[in-house]
């Protein structure tokens, strides 16, 4: 089989002993009677690959090919059956973005580490800030700052500290305010 090309032999060797479950895959979302084309236009995909040797997982990238091709067709028909648009996986109809409340409490808890780490002594917030806030590695703000490596450790293991005991105490008085249930059996009688 010289005469094969080196993706025709990966074809044969990584995509076609998978065959079985990308029909069952296809004919899962267009019905059995449609499964053998969506494969076999996966397969064309496929082979139209440049690269086909950068592919990691054939079997994922071919299921996943399908799915697509599913996606498009349903896109494409004019009557959709709703058991096989139910039967696809959309995740890409949900909008990923945080929602407005989430937004919000983000930015009240960033504000409020803020404060914390101003609130701390100069040099372990100038420290924690050019860590935690500017993503500086601990060895050029040792650099920076001209003072050791194991001081800057300290500093930022100091600084973490103070704020996790803030953050801590911050929590414990709302914890605090929350109605606790008397226990009816132990009050006494007069």
């Amino acid at each position: 089989m010289s005469w094969l090309r080196d993706i025709d032999r990966w074809f044969l060797a990584e995509v076609l002993p998978h065959a079985a479950a990308f029909r069952a895959r296809a004919a899962h979302f267009c019905g059995r009677d449609e499964a053998e084309d969506l494969v076999q236009e996966a397969y064309a995909r496929v082979l139209k690959t440049p690269d086909h040797r950068a592919i990691a997982a054939p079997r994922a990238f071919v299921l996943t090919i399908i799915h697509n091709l599913a996606l498009e067709r349903l896109r494409r028909a004019a009557v959709v059956r709703i058991d096989l648009l139910a039967s696809l996986d959309m995740p890409d109809l949900a909008d990923p973005a945080p929602d407005a409340f989430a937004v919000a409490a983000g930015r009240s808890e960033l504000d409020h580490l803020l404060a914390q780490i101003e609130a701390l002594p100069p040099q372990c917030a100038r420290v924690l800030h050019m860590r935690k806030i500017q993503g500086m590695p601990p060895a050029a703000i040792a650099e920076a700052l001209s003072i050791s490596l194991s001081t800057v450790e300290k500093h930022i293991a100091k600084g973490l500290a103070l704020i996790t005991k803030g953050r801590r105490d911050r929590a414990l008085p709302v914890e605090e305010s929350w109605p606790t249930r008397s226990n009816p059996h132990s009050a006494t009688k007069t």
